[in-house]
């Protein structure tokens, strides 16, 4: 068996474990977040998707960041929160145009689709940030980032991340549904 191909499948697993446990707001999901984004890297480079690699790289250190925070945040004070619309449109006004600078750099070089990768990329930071901080919105995004990149891995023939992305759909999808309910638990 093709050794990539392990790493793909062992990477998805790790990476459906984070997930599980993030909904639950189990600190120990950032482990798994960071081993899964480790072996993610090594796949999505043999894959010449740059901008992709450089983003499970940031989700490897980003990974250990999130768990100290998590870990040093109270618990009751540490609950899901809203954004505001304002900061909202900031936020997709600036991921546009740093997806369009990180595609512009990385079509540059020999990238395969580096507009296209760019945009998960830089998306895929912005929702990170706002899963460490537990913004409600950030499941808006990944399900909207789970779907895009079910089609970018899926062209890609990484079909083990591929499928790992319809699981993710809806798993965010049920993080977005659970995280809701105890969005209005707080809000009481």
């Amino acid at each position: 068996m093709n050794i990539l191909l392990v790493v793909e499948i062992v990477s998805v697993l790790l990476n459906i474990i984070f997930l599980f446990l993030l909904i639950q707001e189990k600190k120990m999901c950032w482990l798994y977040g960071i081993l899964g984004s480790l072996t993610g890297a090594l796949v999505v480079y043999s894959q010449n998707l740059y901008s992709e690699s450089l983003l499970y790289i940031f989700y490897t250190l980003v990974g250990v960041y999130a768990w100290r925070v998590w870990h040093k945040k109270d618990d009751e004070s540490f609950t899901i929160k809203r954004m505001k619309s304002a900061h909202i449109a900031i936020v997709l006004i600036s991921g546009i145009a740093l997806s369009i600078g990180l595609g512009y750099s990385m079509s540059k070089t020999d990238a395969s689709k580096p507009y296209l990768d760019a945009l998960s990329t830089i998306f895929g930071i912005i929702a990170t940030f706002l899963e460490i901080y537990k913004y409600y919105l950030a499941w808006f995004f990944w399900i909207a980032l789970n779907v895009y990149s079910l089609w970018l891995y899926g062209t890609s023939g990484l079909y083990f991340y591929a499928g790992q992305m319809v699981i993710y759909s809806g798993m965010s999808l049920y993080g977005l549904i659970d995280w809701r309910k105890r969005l209005k638990l707080v809000e009481v």
